[in-house]
């Protein structure tokens, strides 16, 4: 009986003990890969055209992607990453692939590349900044207007400034707006009946391990 107890016993432990272990998403390897040919394929371009500012630029992202990648491929190993997570990184492949299909057409390819290492940025550094160092976890973001309220918040991945898209909608108007959003760069911008706001650009990230961000937006006019 004793024997009974004690294997009992170290089950349950062995459970809860890996209760935080899940299976990993298996898309993660599949976008980082794809992710990581074409930052070196981007890279070849630069080199071509011989364009230094863009290069150094690119330098700081493919060094940021060096680091985080192998720190999500861990993360994900031990806590599944959720698909709003991927979901980002999907978006940055897909903006790689567009800057390197319309290369000669883009005007803002500094600014997209920079939008990028800044995405990953806020990723890796919410990672390193959370108790158990994973890759998680969801910020509450809750909007208010500077001067007025009701007005609907809206939002988008920082690299999307150029599209005409709204990715993000929270779910009351301020001064109560509150969504959920994994660590990045987003657009956040309010609207009410005609009157449309600039979008600002903010850093979503966790820096002592809070997961809560209250922003002021601009009133539009």
């Amino acid at each position: 009986m004793k024997q009974i107890q004690i294997a009992l016993f170290c089950v349950t432990v062995i459970f809860y003990g890996c209760a935080s272990y899940g299976p990993k998403n298996k898309e993660l390897s599949s976008v980082l890969l794809t992710t990581q040919q074409r930052l070196e394929a981007l890279q070849k371009k630069l080199i071509e055209t011989n364009d230094s500012k863009l290069l150094n630029v690119y330098n700081e992202l493919n060094e940021k992607s060096l680091e985080l990648f192998p720190v999500l491929e861990k993360c994900n190993d031990k806590y599944a990453l959720t698909p709003e997570y991927i979901s980002t990184l999907k978006e940055t492949e897909k903006t790689l692939s567009y800057l390197l299909k319309n290369y000669e057409t883009i005007a803002n390819k500094e600014y997209l590349i920079h939008a990028i290492y800044q995405d990953y940025d806020a990723k890796l550094s919410t990672i390193r900044n959370t108790a158990q160092n994973n890759a998680t976890t969801k910020i509450k973001v809750i909007v208010n207007s500077n001067e007025e309220e009701g007005f609907f918040v809206f939002g988008k991945l920082s690299y999307e400034r150029e599209q005409d898209i709204k990715r993000f909608r929270f779910n009351r108007p301020t001064q109560d707006a509150i969504h959920d959003f994994v660590p990045g760069y987003y657009l956040f911008w309010l609207e009410k009946d005609d009157r449309i706001g600039e979008p600002e650009l903010h850093l979503i990230m966790s820096t002592s391990g809070e997961e809560e961000k209250t922003l002021v937006l601009q009133t539009p006019k």
